[in-house]
């Protein structure tokens, strides 16, 4: 019998074959299946009002009180999809359960005091890439909000008709149940505010402005509240603008590593809508103008550009500016943009670091060179341009550890660069002047500080030579070589009050004195 059927089965398999390949009439009509392409997890209304984005976690959770129970819905995407049933899970049933109809259950605060339930199609469970999720969070019982506090997301509080502004609700203390809160204006006549804080003005009443107060609420009952006033502008076209000239002792000489520069300037009338103001920069390669800030490039581009300010009717007014190569001013009014600070260096078990004043300066911590030795060098923090024909001084106003430190008896103070010519291609690296304290000049001040001054027009790199003066060399390595410093088992500190390039030594001796000081040798 066994070998029968094999030899049916060798002739009979062949005319199964034909038989359906020459009568396609024979196979039936099979609809297609879809499969689901994406999952949502829907929260009935008054939970949704709930969810909050956990700054901690970076998701959306959603609060519950033991005891508390939830049913959640879903939706699949396409319409169309064929398989419709779906697979709970909870990622710890002890705090939250969920069973097959999407109904959750608040058990416990205590252990990790969440769940992740997730909802996800049916024969799809595995490694799929459809699912959709949502972080629960369990409290034993209702801690309710103590105070509201409302800041702006960009700092305003002042808006032109038809405009927004995001407001954020601050709720305290952070341990508090809801996280949310229900948004209210006490004049939608003059500014509404939406279920997520953002508020549009509406009108003014024919006035310049009008001020509105808009309320966020606790939403856990307690009647906890934060107020916040948005003031509501009229919509003003500026019928002139003047551009202010007053921008420094040099008017508006610009510094590439200032980054930008906002414009002063103002408007006829006084309360005009300064976005109808339109803003251009003749030179584009070299500044770019946005709502009356320019921006300069950082790619090595100098030169004068001009802005101009157009009103909707016509009026202009503009402004020359200059951007000149080999200008380096920081002193370090800025912490958001500090172009020079200490190199990242570590050793021996201690590392370099750095702390910002106020004042205007920086507290600059050494390593551990080795057992008796310290380094910390200071470095720009991006690219440096230099021009000796505009400004061929530069200068440092820093601590020298040899005089602030008795137990410092020698170091090694050396101005290293590594760079090229943009137009030539010569490259110029090394120790500018040459080794250890080949400075130009050094002043010692009355403060106990000192200038280190180094003339590009007299001091050559041991590549390239000295800079020529009729063209710009660009570094990506521009540094003093501060080490060696002699003998300290302890990382030391010294400061930096600033770093400029200057056009003459009387120029540098005038900064001196701008600073109060006085050249003792």
């Amino acid at each position: 019998m066994k070998t029968l059927f094999n030899k049916w089965y060798l002739v009979l398999c062949p005319l199964v074959l034909l038989t359906a390949c020459e009568n396609p009439s024979l196979i039936p009509d099979v609809d297609p299946a879809y499969c689901p392409s994406s999952i949502e997890i829907l929260l009935p209304e008054a939970q949704a009002g709930l969810v909050y984005d956990d700054p901690a976690t970076g998701t959306l959770t959603l609060p519950l009180i033991v005891g508390e129970k939830v049913s959640l819905q879903w939706n699949l995407q396409p319409d169309t999809a064929t398989f419709t049933d779906v697979l709970w899970n909870s990622s710890n049933p002890t705090n939250v359960s969920v069973n097959a109809d999407g109904v959750i259950e608040a058990l416990s605060g205590a252990g990790l005091g969440y769940s992740i339930i997730s909802v996800t199609p049916k024969g799809m469970y595995s490694a799929s890439g459809v699912s959709a999720s949502l972080r629960v969070k369990v409290s034993q019982t209702l801690t309710p909000a103590e105070s509201i506090t409302i800041t702006s997301a960009d700092g305003e509080s002042s808006i032109f008709i038809g405009d927004q502004l995001r407001l954020v609700a601050n709720i305290l203390p952070a341990e508090a149940t809801y996280r949310t809160v229900t948004w209210s204006s006490l004049n939608e006549e003059i500014a509404t505010v939406d279920k997520s804080g953002v508020v549009t003005g509406v009108s003014t009443h024919g006035h310049l402005n009008e001020t509105v107060t808009i309320v966020a609420t606790a939403a856990d009952g307690s009647g906890v509240e934060g107020r916040f006033d948005v003031r509501v502008k009229d919509v003003v076209d500026p019928s002139a603008v003047t551009l202010s000239t007053a921008f420094d002792k040099d008017h508006y000489t610009c510094c590439i590593y200032d980054k930008s520069v906002a414009l002063a300037y103002t408007t006829v009338p006084e309360e005009s809508t300064v976005s109808k103001i339109t803003w251009e920069c003749s030179e584009p390669d070299i500044a770019t103008v946005v709502d009356g800030v320019v921006y300069f490039n950082q790619q090595g581009n100098f030169g004068d550009f001009t802005i101009t300010a157009t009103c909707p009717n016509g009026a202009t007014d503009q402004i020359r500016m200059t951007l000149p190569a080999g200008l380096i001013r920081e002193h370090f009014t800025d912490e958001n943009n500090l172009t020079w600070g200490i190199a990242s260096q570590a050793g021996n078990g201690t590392e370099t670091s750095q702390q910002w004043h106020s004042e205007g300066y920086l507290t600059c911590t050494t390593y551990n060179q080795n057992a008796t030795t310290q380094r910390g060098d200071f470095k720009a923090q991006s690219k440096v341009w230099l021009c000796s024909a505009n400004y061929p001084v530069i200068a440092f106003r820093m601590d020298y550890v040899i005089d602030k430190y008795e137990s410092v008896t020698s170091c090694a103070f050396k101005f290293d660069c590594v760079g090229a010519d943009k137009e030539t291609g010569t490259k110029y690296t090394g120790e500018l002047g040459g080794g250890d304290k080949r400075w130009s000049q050094r002043y010692k001040l009355s403060d106990g500080s000192s200038v280190f001054i180094y003339d590009l027009r007299d001091k050559a790199f041991p590549t390239g030579g000295v800079l020529p003066a009729t063209t710009v060399a660009e570094f990506t390595t521009f540094q003093i070589k501060y080490a060696d410093m002699k003998t300290s088992e302890t990382p030391l500190d010294y400061n930096v009050y600033w770093v400029e390039t200057f056009k003459s030594l009387e120029d540098v001796q005038t900064a001196i004195e701008a600073d109060g000081l006085s050249i003792v040798e």
